[in-house]
């Protein structure tokens, strides 16, 4: 699952996030993409030679994830892909290179995503901060304002639950893939996959899916002559509001949500501490001991 990070990272152009078996595993790596021909001018005879300055090296080295340094070649329509770390890193006079193998191809799935994988974190802590990192730019929407909206279908005639989830403002979307959910309904659901959201049933989507049921129910007959159909009830005499998380539509196979997220006490909590974390500006000591 590939997550662009427009504005939101230093030196860090996107997220990607290892899925098993059409599942979402929290196994994430930051990707520091650069396109175009001049990063290939320079080479050995069994890489390319990518330099940079100190305060890249100092983010990508100190950084939370797995850092990858992916150069395309649009010549070739190629990409080359190296892990930065303390030992791939070389200092010269006046900055720091990196040697990107010409046969690390991300073409070559089976070797690409078998060596990607192997690089995660597998700590369950350091996966769940890494989720809330990645989902911070939802939660910055959210606080500015900014309508931020969950859609998914259950299958409930299926024997293993399953959901596919898009999030999504007007301006953006993301899709996943199907989840594969054992013993999982849609409550937990949304509890592990948005601990930092409230939900609310879009209610112009819910009046629109009910409103088909109302004419069933309420319809007395139609005028021959003028085509006027007549009802027993009107829709907002009988429509009532959402209650609790529920779908807005179903077809006897799937039930589709629409839910508009809210910020939490755990998300607003989150944020504040990720701006404190994230200042690049607080100092790490004040004073020093006679030790």
């Amino acid at each position: 699952m590939f997550r662009e990070q427009t504005t939101h990272d230093y030196g860090i152009d996107a997220h990607v996030e290892i899925v098993e078996k059409d599942r979402p595993t929290g196994k994430l790596i930051a990707f520091q993409i650069k396109s175009g021909a001049s990063f290939f001018a320079e080479e050995t005879d069994t890489s390319f030679v990518f330099r940079t300055d100190d305060k890249h090296v100092a983010y990508w080295v100190g950084h939370s994830m797995p850092v990858v340094l992916a150069l395309y070649n649009p010549a070739s329509d190629t990409v080359h892909w190296k892990q930065v770390t303390r030992e791939s890193i070389q200092r010269t006079k006046s900055a720091w290179k990196i040697e990107v193998p010409k046969n690390n191809v991300l073409a070559d799935v089976v070797h690409a995503l078998g060596e990607l994988a192997s690089i995660t974190q597998p700590e369950p802590y350091i996966r769940r901060l890494n989720r809330l990192r990645i989902d911070r730019k939802w939660m910055d929407l959210i606080q500015q304002g900014v309508e931020v909206r969950v859609t998914f279908d259950d299958w409930i005639n299926k024997g293993l639950s399953r959901f596919q989830v898009t999030i999504y403002t007007e301006e953006e979307k993301e899709a996943w893939p199907v989840l594969y959910t054992p013993g999982v309904d849609v409550g937990d659901m949304l509890e592990h996959f948005f601990p930092w959201a409230d939900f609310a049933v879009d209610e112009e989507e819910y009046r629109e899916g009910v409103w088909s049921i109302w004419e069933a129910n309420s319809y007395q007959g139609r005028d021959s002559e003028t085509g006027t159909i007549f009802y027993g009830e009107s829709f907002e005499d009988w429509y009532e509001p959402p209650n609790g998380i529920v779908p807005v539509a179903e077809n006897g196979e799937t039930e589709t949500y629409v839910l508009l997220l809210s910020l939490n006490n755990f998300g607003r909590s989150f944020l504040a501490v990720d701006d404190y974390l994230s200042d690049p500006n607080a100092a790490e000591t004040i004073g020093f001991t006679m030790d």
